[in-house]
């Protein structure tokens, strides 16, 4: 995970070139230390970025942690989406909460699927994050299904 950008860290940052693994300590003496690896990479940009792991790793992998950190924030963006599609319900009833779970499920499938083919159809390539946003699909949708059933019985 990104290290904590404190005075101690950024001296470090400032004082050591990527890629670099540094053991580090933290914590009072003689409480609560905690040892871990920090993990001095550039990104793609050539910004200096600084991990903590618990994981073995040599200078030569140094980029590993900040690729895999990589894959999980975007695993963490895909539930934090996910609870945009959740139904809210207060039923107690396995098969009405089942329901909502299966349906809200389906419609982010539906929303990946939408910014898969307006990727392929109009930037012609599928992009790295949604061009619909998860608001903007429903209020698609809204309107959708109003031009469907207008409501006058």
């Amino acid at each position: 995970m990104p290290a904590v950008q404190n005075t101690a860290i950024k001296k470090l940052m400032k004082e050591y070139e990527a890629p670099k693994i540094l053991d580090y300590v933290m914590g009072r003496k003689n409480f609560d230390q905690v040892k871990f690896k920090l993990v001095i990479v550039n990104d793609e940009n050539e910004v200096k970025r600084v991990f903590a792991t618990n994981l073995n790793v040599k200078e030569e992998n140094a980029q590993y942690p900040f690729e895999l950190y990589g894959k999980r924030w975007e695993i963490e963006t895909s539930y934090r989406v996910k609870q945009d599609f959740k139904a809210r319900t207060t039923s107690k009833r396995y098969v009405v909460r089942f329901f909502y779970f299966m349906f809200s499920a389906c419609l982010y499938n539906l929303w990946i699927l939408a910014n898969i083919l307006v990727g392929l159809v109009v930037l012609k390539f599928i992009p790295k994050e949604p061009f619909i946003t998860a608001k903007m699909f429903g209020v698609m949708l809204y309107t959708i299904c109003s031009f469907l059933d207008p409501g006058g019985g």
